[in-house]
C-alpha cells in the first residue's frame, strides 16, 4: 500500500483504471455467457416441447378416435397392437426420429415395462422418481451429463387412463394377442391414475456448448482489444488535462514560494510522491504564510483599536446632530406631501424647527405681504425684528447672535421672507449649525415655492380635465409603447362594451385604435407618425360598430416622436346610411335596365313557346320531340326568369294593412317544413308573446319570409342542418323584428355589401337568379322597413318592421284580408 501511495497521480490513476475495466470485463463475459445459455436452452426445450406436442397429438389420437372405431369394427376379444397401443404406436412413429440429422433422441420407457427393451435406465428412473415424489410436476428439463457428453433432457409423465387398464389391468381380461407376445408377467395389476412411465426427448448439445463458449471467448476478446483502445485514450486525454496543469499549479508555487517549494514540492518530477501531495505541500506553505500575515494584522489591530474607539466617539455625536438634521430636512418635504395651503406648511415646519435646534418661539414673517408672520407656539406674540430685516431678506444674510437667530427664506431668484428662532437664552451655535440653518432658510422657500406651483397645477390639471372628460367622443392618451396613459369615460365605456377574456382595459382601448403589438411587433406609433399627416383610420368592433380613429402624434422638444392622442367618431349610423343609399340606387337603376329587358325579351319568347305547340303536333320522331322538349324547358326557365324581373322592377302601391307576422310565420313554417325534413335539417318557430300587429302587405311579407327561408334551405350542410325562424320585438326603438338563422357557412365578408345586389349569387349556374335577395330587399323598403345580414354560427338576416300604432284597429290584412 505504501509503495502504491509513493506513486504518481498518473501511475495510481493507470493502474486503477486497469482493475475497474478488468473487474468490469470479467463480469460482462460471464453475463454474457449466462445469457447466451439461457437463450440456447430455452430454444432446445422448445423444440422438444414440439417433439412432446407430436407425440401427445399421437396418443390423443389413437385413445379418443382411432381405439373406441377399432373396439366396435373387430370382435370383443380382438386386439390389434399396432392401431390400439398408444406406447407401441408411439414408438413406431417416433422412431424415425430418432435417425433424423438433429440427433433427437424420443424414448417411451417405464419401471417393470412390458417389454424388456424400454426398461428405464439409472437415469431415466431418477427422473420416474421425482414425478413420483412431485405429483403435480408436469414437466422436466435438465442439461445432463451422459456417457462424456452433455445432453439436454424434457420429459413428461404418462399415467394411466381407465381405457388403458384392458391391457394393463387383469391378466385375464387381457386381449390374447397381447398375452401371446409379451406373456401376462410383465405390464400388469394397474389402476387408473398410477404412473405408467414417461416420454422424454434428449437432445446432444456438446458442439452447441462449444460453439456458445466460442462465442464468448470472441467476445471476451474483442471486449479485451476495445478495452486496450480505450485505456490508451484515457491515458493521453488523463495527462493533457489533469497531469499537466497540476505541474502548472506547482510551478507557480515554486516561482511564488521558492524556499518553501524545495521543501515541499520536491524536484517536481514525482519522484517522492504524487502530484496531489505537492499541491496539498503547496497550499500548506500559502496558508503558513497567510496565518503569519495575520498575526501581524491583528496586533497592528490591537494598537489601532484604541484610536479608533475615541474618534468614534467624537463622530458619534456629530452623527447623531447630522442624523437629526436630515431627519429635519425629511420630515420638512413630508410635511409639503402633506400640506394643502403654505399656512399649514408653515405651521408644522415651525414646530419641526423649534423642536430640533431647542427653541423657545419660531416665528416666520413674510416680505412679499407687508411684514405677516406665523409663530409657533401660537400667534399672539408678534416677532421681534431687527431694524434691518428687509435688508437681511433681500441680501439673504443670515444673523447669528447669542439668543436668537435671523435666517432669510428665499429660493434661486426670489426672497420670501425671515426665519426667527429665538432660544430664550445664549446658546453657542456651531459654524456647521449655523450652516444647516442657512440651507435650512433655502429648504423651507423650496418648499413653498414647490407647493405654489402644485397649487397652480392642481388648477390647470382640474380645468384640462374638465376639458378632457367633457368631450363625448372617446378620447385617449397613449405612450410611444402603445400604452395608454389617460382615457376620458368614454372611452372607458367603448373598452367596457366590447372587452371579452380577460384582456386588461388599457391593452384593449390600444387595440380599438388598431395600435396593439403583436406576434413580436414593435409599437406601430411611430409608422403613422412618419404619415403627413397621418390618415384616420377605419376601425370595425364587435357587433359591426365602426369607428373612424384619428391619430394625432405629440412630439417633445428635440421634435421626437413620443405620445399620441387618439380620437374616435363612431360612424355606424353613416356608413349603413350611405349602404342603404347606395342599394336604392342600385335597385332603381337595375330596376329600369330589367324592366326594359324584360318587355324586350318577353315577346320573342313567347312566340318561341308557341312555335313550338304547333311544331309538337307536326313532329313524330321521338328525337325530335325530345329536342323541341328541350327548347320549351329553358324558354320556359327564361319565362320565370323574366317574370321574376318584371315583379321586381314593376313599381307598386304596396297595399299596407295590419298583419300578424306571428300567424303568417306559423302558417308558412307548416308549408316549409316538409321541405327541411327532405332535407333531414330542423325547422324551429320562435314568436315572442303579445308580438304587436305590423304595417305591412300581407302577400308581400309572405314573398318575403319565403325567399328568406329558401336561401337558408339552400345554404344548410348535407346533415345536421338547422334553421331558427324568430319574431320578437326591439325594447329599444319598439321595432317588430323577424329573424332567419341557418347553420350554414355564413356570408363572407366580401359579399356582405353585394348581397340584396340584383343578379349576384354564390350558387352553381342554373341554381338561381339571384333575384330572390334583391326583391326582399325591395319588398322590404317599399313596407318603410329594413333588412341587414350578419354571422353569428351562419347567416343571419333580420327584417325590422315598424309596428302598428294602437289605434290602428283590429288585426284586419292586406289585399288578401290576412
Amino acid at each position: 500500500m505504501t509503495a502504491f501511495r509513493n506513486r504518481s497521480l498518473h501511475a495510481r490513476f493507470l493502474i486503477g483504471l486497469s482493475l475497474l475495466m478488468t473487474v468490469l470485463g470479467a463480469i460482462f463475459i460471464v453475463l454474457l455467457y449466462f445469457h447466451l445459455r439461457h437463450q440456447f436452452e430455452a430454444e432446445t426445450e422448445e423444440k422438444a416441447s414440439l417433439i412432446l406436442a407430436q407425440v401427445e397429438a399421437v396418443q390423443g389420437y389413437i385413445r379418443r378416435t382411432l381405439r373406441p372405431v377399432m373396439y366396435e369394427l373387430l370382435p370383443p376379444d380382438a386386439f390389434i397392437m399396432e392401431a390400439m397401443s398408444t406406447s407401441y404406436a408411439t414408438r413406431m412413429i417416433m422412431s424415425d426420429l430418432n435417425l433424423s440429422p438433429d440427433h433427437h433422441i424420443y424414448r417411451r420407457v417405464a419401471v417393470g415395462a412390458r417389454n424388456p427393451d424400454f426398461e428405464a435406465n439409472a437415469l431415466e428412473r431418477g427422473i420416474l422418481a421425482q414425478f413420483q415424489a412431485n405429483p403435480g410436476l408436469a414437466r422436466y428439463r435438465d442439461m445432463l451429463r451422459e456417457a462424456g457428453e452433455d445432453v439436454f433432457v424434457v420429459a413428461r409423465p404418462v399415467v394411466f387412463e381407465a381405457s388403458c387398464l384392458h391391457c394393463h389391468g387383469d391378466p385375464a381380461q387381457a386381449p390374447k394377442e397381447l398375452l401371446a407376445r409379451y406373456g401376462d408377467t410383465r405390464g400388469f395389476g394397474h389402476a387408473a391414475g398410477d404412473l405408467a412411465g414417461l416420454d422424454m426427448v434428449s437432445m446432444p448439445v456438446s458442439g452447441d456448448m462449444w460453439k456458445l463458449r466460442g462465442a464468448t471467448i470472441g467476445f471476451a476478446a474483442m471486449f479485451g482489444l476495445g478495452m486496450v483502445v480505450v485505456f490508451i485514450l484515457i491515458q493521453f486525454f488523463f495527462d493533457r488535462l489533469v497531469v499537466h496543469n497540476l505541474g502548472r499549479v506547482s510551478e507557480v508555487m515554486r516561482r511564488h514560494f521558492p524556499g518553501e517549494a524545495d521543501a515541499s514540492l520536491g524536484d517536481g518530477r514525482g519522484v517522492r510522491e504524487g502530484e496531489i501531495d505537492e499541491l496539498l505541500s503547496g497550499i500548506e506553505a500559502f496558508a503558513r504564510h497567510l496565518g503569519e500575515a495575520r498575526a501581524k494584522l491583528e496586533d497592528y489591530a490591537a494598537n489601532l483599536e484604541r484610536k479608533v474607539d475615541e474618534r468614534t466617539l467624537e463622530l458619534r455625536v456629530t452623527a447623531d446632530e447630522r442624523r437629526a438634521d436630515v431627519r429635519l430636512f425629511v420630515d420638512l418635504l413630508n410635511s409639503l406631501n402633506r400640506s394643502q395651503s403654505r399656512a399649514e406648511l408653515l405651521r408644522a415646519s415651525l414646530a419641526m424647527v423649534g423642536t430640533r435646534f431647542g427653541a423657545a418661539r419660531v416665528s416666520y414673517v413674510c416680505s412679499l405681504t407687508s411684514g405677516q408672520y406665523t409663530s409657533w407656539p401660537n400667534d399672539d406674540v408678534p416677532p421681534d425684528l431687527p431694524p434691518d430685516w428687509t435688508r437681511l431678506v433681500a441680501e439673504g444674510v443670515a444673523s447669528i447672535l447669542p439668543d436668537r437667530a435671523y435666517v432669510p427664506v428665499q429660493t434661486s431668484d426670489l426672497s420670501r421672507g425671515l426665519l426667527c428662532l429665538y432660544f430664550g437664552g445664549q446658546v453657542a451655535l456651531s459654524a456647521q449649525t449655523q450652516g444647516v440653518l442657512r440651507a435650512l432658510g433655502l429648504q423651507m422657500g423650496i418648499a413653498m415655492e414647490n407647493l405654489d406651483a402644485l397649487d397652480t397645477l392642481l388648477r390647470q390639471n382640474l380645468l384640462l380635465g374638465s376639458i378632457f372628460e367633457g368631450i363625448s367622443d372617446p378620447l385617449f392618451l397613449v405612450d410611444e409603447d402603445c400604452r395608454v396613459v389617460t382615457a376620458n369615460a368614454s372611452a372607458e365605456a367603448l373598452a367596457v362594451a366590447v372587452r371579452t377574456g380577460k384582456d386588461e382595459p388599457d391593452a384593449l382601448l390600444a387595440a380599438l385604435a388598431g395600435l396593439a403589438p403583436g406576434d413580436g411587433r414593435p409599437c406601430p406609433l411611430k409608422e403613422l407618425h412618419a404619415e403627413k399627416p397621418p390618415a384616420p383610420r377605419e376601425l370595425i368592433m364587435a357587433g359591426e360598430r365602426s369607428f373612424s380613429a384619428h391619430i394625432y402624434p405629440l412630439f417633445d422638444e428635440e421634435r421626437r416622436i413620443g405620445r399620441a392622442v387618439i380620437y374616435l367618431r363612431e360612424n355606424t349610423a353613416e356608413k349603413r346610411m350611405l349602404a342603404r343609399m347606395q342599394q336604392n340606387e342600385k335597385v332603381v337603376a337595375v330596376g329600369k335596365l330589367a324592366a326594359g329587358l324584360a318587355h324586350e325579351i318577353n315577346n320573342p319568347l313567347g312566340v318561341i313557346l308557341c312555335y313550338t305547340e304547333l311544331l309538337r303536333h307536326n313532329l313524330t320522331g321521338r328525337q325530335e320531340l325530345a329536342d323541341l322538349a328541350v327548347i320549351e324547358r329553358h324558354a320556359t326557365k327564361a319565362k320565370a326568369v323574366l317574370r321574376d324581373l318584371m315583379d321586381f322592377a314593376r313599381p307598386r302601391r304596396p297595399a299596407t294593412g295590419l298583419c300578424d307576422l306571428g300567424r303568417a310565420l306559423t302558417e308558412l313554417a307548416g308549408i316549409f317544413q316538409v321541405q327541411a325534413q327532405v332535407r333531414q335539417a330542423v325547422l324551429d318557430l320562435s314568436v315572442a308573446p303579445n308580438l304587436p300587429p305590423i304595417l305591412a302587405d300581407a302577400q308581400a311579407l309572405d314573398q318575403v319570409a319565403a325567399n328568406l327561408l329558401i336561401n337558408a334551405l339552400d345554404a344548410l350542410p348535407a346533415t345536421g342542418g338547422r334553421i331558427e325562424m324568430r319574431a320578437s320585438q326591439d325594447g329599444e326603438t319598439g321595432e317588430v323584428v323577424l329573424e332567419v338563422a341557418d347553420n350554414g357557412p355564413g356570408v363572407p365578408p366580401e359579399h356582405k355589401t353585394r348581397i340584396f345586389d340584383p343578379f349576384f349569387t354564390t350558387k352553381e349556374v342554373g341554381q338561381g337568379s339571384g333575384l330572390g335577395l334583391a326583391v326582399v330587399y325591395g319588398l322590404v323598403r317599399d313596407m318603410g322597413g329594413r333588412v341587414e345580414v350578419e354571422n353569428r354560427g351562419g347567416a343571419v338576416f333580420s327584417v325590422r318592421f315598424p309596428a302598428a300604432r294602437a289605434e290602428g284597429g283590429a288585426d284586419g290584412g292586406g289585399e288578401d284580408g290576412t
